[in-house]
């Protein structure tokens, strides 16, 4: 089980890639999109300057360990209305505290005293002025609150020390006409006052004077910026480029589980239910005449012809197996090449020594003439023999020779209704003369889905070949086929797979 883990791994990394491979034009062209309109947007946007000062914080020298900064505060102060009250009195704006705080964002770097001021604006004087304008009104609210404190401190302290003269001279007004029992006690309570006072005194002594408070100063002037913050480019491109990457992944692996496209000739086998019996490469168009689709006469060395050749084994040692000579050929749905195949197929087989006729028994559209070249708009042929009953009897006698070993019965007169002539007792008939005069019988039908013509003469043939083309037949399309093949008890000799991906050329055949 292990083995298998990872040797898997691999292949589905190849699995993947192929799939990218395939479907490289849309994630192309979805990165593309993604990509322009991010920098589309980022161009279409106004540019923000954003210029930064940055200051440092201090304390009084008396301060006490309560006393500490602490900088998560002194932030929100900096963002506060307060201050921005006084930024729009210092740079006399007519805007609100809540309006010209907008573009100001403060930070702490960390473990330090600093606060950095940053505002953006799309004036790059601007966005100099009120950063530099809100450092220096923080400064101004913050050194106003100092010197609050000092002096709150120094009433404090003042409103102390009157309290405790008053009661050191009453303590001594009482001392003088005491007893000296009492004398005794009330001079131990002016000590302990005298000494209370001496403490305030030194607290009042030790406060530093109002005009002398700091409280920080700038280290960092803000500048006019030269260059826009925002929209940053190189940032919205990458981020454009990596959601362009994403979004055409995610595209093209929804795209493939939504394609219900035929992959090949295993997908192919395992929704028929048969074996592929050949897969037919693509045919690149070439120059001079137009091809009629006998691409074993006219291009005996290449791919396709190689590929039909294939087919002519397999097809031999599959219809020995099951005794069939009459093998209707049909496909799923119109223009998938069956009229192609059925007619290559003739040809290899009849080059093999095997006496082979083809019956043209698609009457709607009958193509199998023209790939031979016979003239006449609708010749005589399968559909006058079923209307005249009395000519039953020789029905070789409206097939055409087109080659050593190969005959063509034409389709013959459009029929008012081919359905009901189809379905007659005289299609088996005309069918089993033709398999007594031939090693094989290929009826060259019409397509199964869209009309019950192939499905009127499956009866009387001893198997099926089912073609499909590569760059249209639908899973659900081949499925549906078997299922009314399964229907009628019809035998599936097997399939062909034809214009499969080779070089990515396309063929010029859709009969």
């Amino acid at each position: 089980m292990q083995e298998r883990a990872t040797v898997g791994a691999p292949a589905d990394l190849r699995d993947f890639a192929s799939l990218l491979w395939k479907r490289k034009w849309m994630v192309a062209a979805v990165i593309g999109a993604v990509l322009g309109a991010a920098l589309l947007l980022s161009f279409r946007q106004t540019p923000v300057y954003t210029s930064k000062a940055s200051v440092l914080l201090e304390t009084p020298s008396d301060a006490t360990s309560q006393d500490k900064l602490n900088m998560a505060t002194e932030r929100l102060v900096a963002n506060s209305s307060a201050v921005a009250k006084v930024v729009l009195a210092t740079l006399h704006l007519r805007d609100t505290p809540d309006g010209v705080l907008q573009g100001l964002s403060v930070e702490v770097p960390v473990d330090t005293e600093i606060l950095d001021f940053s505002y953006s604006a799309h004036d790059p004087r601007v966005a100099q002025q009120r950063a530099e304008g809100f450092a220096q009104a923080y400064l101004t609210f913050r050194h106003q609150k100092l010197v609050d404190d000092v002096l709150a401190s120094q009433r404090s302290l003042q409103s102390q020390l009157r309290a405790l003269n008053d009661s050191l001279a009453a303590v001594e007004k009482k001392a003088a006409g005491a007893s000296p029992h009492q004398q005794d006690l009330l001079r131990a309570q002016a000590a302990s006052l005298t000494n209370e006072i001496g403490v305030r005194q030194q607290k009042l002594a030790e406060l530093t004077p109002s005009q002398e408070v700091s409280s920080g100063r700038i280290i960092a002037d803000a500048v006019v910026p030269d260059r826009p913050s925002r929209p940053k480019f190189v940032v919205n491109a990458s981020l454009g480029l990596l959601l362009g990457v994403m979004i055409a992944i995610g595209a093209a692996i929804l795209w493939e589980h939504m394609d219900d496209r035929i992959r090949g000739s295993a997908d192919f086998e395992a929704r028929l239910g048969a074996p592929v019996l050949s897969a037919v490469p693509a045919i690149p168009r070439r120059r001079g005449p137009p091809m009629q689709g006998l691409v074993t006469v006219e291009r005996p060395d290449s791919s396709a012809s190689e590929a039909f050749r294939h087919l002519r084994a397999n097809f031999v040692v599959a219809a020995a197996s099951c005794d069939a000579k009459a093998i209707l050929v049909t496909s799923p749905r119109d223009q998938e090449c069956r009229t192609f195949t059925t007619a290559n197929l003739g040809l290899v087989l009849a080059k093999s020594g095997r006496k082979v006729v083809l019956l043209s028994a698609d009457v709607r559209q009958p193509r199998l003439e023209r790939v031979f070249g016979i003239d006449g708009p609708r010749p005589p042929g399968f559909t006058d023999v079923l209307a005249n009953g009395d000519a039953i009897s020789s029905p070789l006698q409206v097939a055409w020779s087109v080659g050593s070993n190969l005959t063509v019965v034409p389709a013959g007169s459009d029929p008012d209704s081919s359905a009901e002539l189809l379905d007659s007792k005289t299609v088996s008939r005309f069918i089993d003369d033709l398999r007594a005069d031939a090693d094989f019988v290929l009826i060259d039908a019409a397509p199964l889905l869209p009309v019950a013509d192939a499905a009127t003469v499956v009866s009387a043939c001893d198997a099926v070949l089912l073609v499909a083309d590569a760059r249209s037949a639908t899973r659900a399309n081949v499925m549906e086929a078997r299922q009314q093949l399964d229907r009628m008890n019809a035998r599936v000799l097997g399939a062909v797979l034809v214009n499969v991906h080779g070089n990515g050329l396309k063929s010029p055949l859709r009969s």
